[in-house]
């Protein structure tokens, strides 16, 4: 082989590679566009459902915990609604338990 042929050769895998850098590229750009274009137009109806799912669940809880268990008649049920104690404080003043006396 003469040197003439080594350098066209040697040309030609410089252009095929240059090729296939442009090839990988395009697919690059195509793929970070894509999904761009993908999460402007359909990520905002994704997340929107999202929420719309945790709203339901948490609105079913809420309903499940105000609603009366079902019991047995004549049975008593106390249902609480604020379990907070009592707090008091020193600069409240003095604290006195009071019980009723029957006669």
């Amino acid at each position: 082989m003469c040197p003439v042929e080594i350098l066209k050769i040697m040309a030609l895998f410089v252009i095929l590679n240059i090729g296939t850098f442009f090839d990988t590229l395009f697919i690059l750009l195509l793929v970070y566009y894509g999904f761009r274009f993908f999460l402007r137009y359909f990520g905002p109806r994704v997340v929107e459902k999202a929420a719309d799912k945790i709203y339901q669940d948490l609105k079913a809880q809420e309903e499940a915990k105000r609603r009366p268990a079902s019991s047995s008649p004549g049975q008593i049920t106390v249902e609480r609604t604020n379990n907070r104690e009592k707090i008091f404080r020193r600069n409240d003043g003095e604290y006195v338990d009071f019980e009723e006396v029957k006669k």
